[in-house]
């Protein structure tokens, strides 16, 4: 198979990479960790390890799944790639109200300054938990109805929060403030915001995921109804030998 792979792009830049009717894309997982993050689009185990052989051949040291909940890890094990990271799910019955105290000061941003909200990403998060602008895209574009909420602080964004709905559920699918803006309310505010956007698209649950040691996001997360699901995602690497 890796003789008949088709690769559209230029690596580091993202690539399409396909097999007939079977398709891959890579990127940059982010610019800390400049090795690829391969999302599997269609086909098995035998194109999987020929996408990740021919990444490996273009210089990565390390290939890296999505988050993947553990029913749809099977081919990827299978294709070599073991235990990374992992982030644990939770959720919350959304009641169709507003929340109680929500700031008005938050809006939806419809023509995204990227750069802003990459420099308050990497602000927030360092190493391999940063986002990349092709991560934030994504993520805006992940589901039918989608938004980005933003909190100013003074003149300039002092956070955001990208969310999604489809299917009667909601997603949070990034929150990030920067650490100078900590502690004057805005994470929560932003949340607040994020529940009463899922809540207008009738969605019946809003999901997020976080790591097990952000005991403060979790603190929040658990005052405004989330509660741990017992699941987990998991982000797989694939190691040449």
């Amino acid at each position: 198979m890796p003789s008949i792979l088709r690769v559209e792009g230029s690596w580091p830049g993202p690539l399409t990479i396909t097999a007939g009717w079977f398709k891959a894309k890579a990127r940059p997982w982010n610019e800390s960790v400049p090795d690829p993050m391969l999302r599997l689009e269609r086909g098995g185990v035998d194109f999987l390890s020929s996408v990740t052989d021919r990444l490996e051949d273009l210089g990565a040291s390390g290939v890296y799944s999505p988050a993947l909940y553990r029913g749809a890890t099977r081919v990827w094990r299978r294709a070599g790639f073991g235990d990374y990271a992992d982030l644990n799910v939770m959720e919350r019955p959304m009641d169709g109200g507003p929340v109680a105290g929500n700031d008005d000061g938050i809006g939806i941003d419809a023509d995204p300054d990227w750069e802003e909200l990459l420099t308050i990403d990497r602000s927030a998060f360092e190493g391999f938990w940063g986002m990349s602008r092709l991560g934030l895209e994504e993520a805006h574009a992940t589901n039918k109805s989608t938004a980005l909420l933003v909190a100013h602080s003074g003149d300039r964004l002092g956070g955001y929060a990208i969310v999604g709905s489809q299917w009667g559920t909601a997603y949070l699918h990034r929150i990030a403030v920067r650490p100078e803006e900590t502690g004057k309310g805005l994470g929560a505010a932003l949340m607040k915001a994020a529940i009463d956007w899922g809540n207008h698209t009738g969605a019946t649950t809003m999901i997020l995921n976080v790591r097990s040691e952000n005991t403060r996001a979790r603190r929040l997360y658990e005052r405004l109804g989330f509660t741990d699901t017992g699941t987990s995602l998991e982000v797989l690497r694939h190691q040449p030998w």
